[in-house]
């Protein structure tokens, strides 16, 4: 799993890429307690990239937002994939997790809040 990251504008953007699940999360824990230590006012966590996801790949997810909220920030997803957006669903994290099919739709929910 590679994790990058980016800010601009108070919006931090990570990216993954590869298999997320367990052994992925700490990385990406300590990259949100970063982000949000730092004052980013948003959070997009870009999925794009991501080959597959399994169960504790959707918790971490779960904690991931808890985080985010935790400073305060917001979170969005970005996920294009049936597959991961399926297992959102049948999970219902997308009742909590505000998902989007692509960066710039995610960005201008932020511009529109």
């Amino acid at each position: 799993m590679l994790i990058q990251s980016r800010t601009s504008d108070g919006i931090t953007t990570i990216t993954l890429d590869g298999a997320f699940g367990a052994g992925s999360g700490d990385a990406l824990h300590d990259m949100l307690i970063q982000a949000a230590e730092g004052g980013t006012r948003a959070i997009v966590l870009d999925l794009l990239a991501v080959t597959r996801i399994d169960a504790a790949g959707l918790g971490e997810l779960a904690r991931a937002f808890t985080v985010v909220q935790a400073y305060g920030s917001e979170f969005k997803i970005v996920v294009q994939s049936d597959v991961i957006r399926e297992m959102l669903i049948r999970t219902r994290l997308t009742t909590v997790l505000p998902t989007f099919s692509s960066s710039a739709e995610a960005l201008a929910s932020l511009a529109a809040a």
